[in-house]
């Protein structure tokens, strides 16, 4: 049961899909610019998987405007950093006071070692202008990350093992090593000091609530946020039988993530990513709260079996559209039909 051995997923869509031109070593993260109507997309990963030599780290620009050929347009860096040794993972971004975009990335090197790259979006040129790189000892193995403020950000680390193998043995015995650690821009704590696999986070609109997706326990929980970010409290937990992964909440509260619904699948397929010949299913869920947070609804607009859209990890929502980002392979594009999504 844990390896998902007799499971099985069926196409459907929420409306017609593509793949999207330009991107090939993935698209694991995604965020949303709502307000302009573009999305920073995460590319190259490595983190405990089995990649090429040759996978090249990247951060891509998608503008939902584009009416076709979809494609992403891969976004120039300035500044002092180590090119080859670039590899993002969670992303988010902070609306500055001055209207200005600043962006939080995760980077791992080809070493495993793991920092956070802070950026300034400049518009007229469409590049990123690197602001300053944090390292911190709470950064233990670094997944995504919420910004907070224009210097704050909450991130997660979905466990601490530092290898395939002892990683392997941690979810073999469900140990807890994972945690969630407040970073006020100069120093860090501990929001949850111990728990098990922490994997996507999203501020909630309201600021009040932190959505954390525990991805081999296969829930998303919902988290009190106490005052000055500081501490946490339960307040629900959503099962869902899936591997979650990132997560994204939109302007109206409701949750969407990118999920792996059959971990057998999923294992293979992420310890030999450039191998085309393995696939893993894919799967986008869709979950609306009760106003109090007691209660849920749980939809599935998009699944596929592999082929299309190999091991989802993200998915995010513009207006009728849905982009859905992978650990390692495509990004994918949808239109999204009303009734698709309707929940009764």
């Amino acid at each position: 049961l844990t390896l998902d051995i007799n499971k099985r997923v069926y196409n459907h869509r929420p409306g017609s899909c593509r793949q999207v031109e330009g991107v090939v070593y993935g698209s694991e993260d995604i965020a949303l610019i709502e307000d302009e109507g573009i999305a920073f997309v995460t590319s190259g990963l490595i983190h405990l998987l089995g990649r090429g030599k040759d996978v090249k780290g990247q951060i891509f620009l998608y503008d939902f405007s584009q009416k076709g050929p979809y494609k992403v347009v891969p976004v120039k860096i300035n500044g002092h950093y180590d090119k080859n040794n670039f590899h993002p993972h969670g992303i988010s971004h902070f609306m500055r006071s001055d209207g200005g975009i600043r962006l939080f990335v995760i980077n791992h090197s080809k070493k495993f070692e793991h920092s956070v790259m802070v950026f300034d979006w400049d518009r007229k040129s469409k590049e990123l202008n690197l602001v300053r790189i944090i390292k911190d000892d709470k950064f233990i193995r670094p997944n995504d990350l919420a910004a907070i403020s224009d210097n704050a950000f909450i991130l997660t680390n979905d466990g601490s093992a530092q290898t395939t193998f002892t990683s392997f043995i941690e979810e073999l015995l469900m140990i807890p090593t994972g945690s969630v650690v407040y970073y006020d821009g100069k120093a860090s704590s501990w929001l949850i000091a111990k728990t098990r696999t922490p994997n996507g986070i999203f501020l909630h609109p309201d600021r009040k609530h932190l959505v954390v997706s525990h991805a081999s326990a296969e829930r998303i929980s919902i988290y009190g946020l106490k005052k000055n970010y500081h501490s946490v409290s339960h307040v629900l937990d959503i099962p869902l039988l899936t591997l979650t992964d990132n997560v994204f909440v939109d302007k109206d509260g409701v949750i969407w993530t990118g999920a792996h619904p059959v971990l057998k699948e999923t294992m293979r397929h992420l310890t030999d990513c450039e191998n085309l010949k393995i696939n893993a299913s894919s799967q986008v869920l869709r979950i609306t709260l009760s106003k109090d947070f007691k209660s849920y609804e749980v939809t599935e607009p998009f699944t596929d079996d592999g082929r299309f859209a190999s091991g989802s990890s993200a998915a995010v929502t513009f207006k009728n559209q849905l982009l859905i980002g992978t650990v390692c392979r495509q990004l994918v594009h949808c239109y999204i039909s009303p009734e698709t999504v309707a929940t009764s």
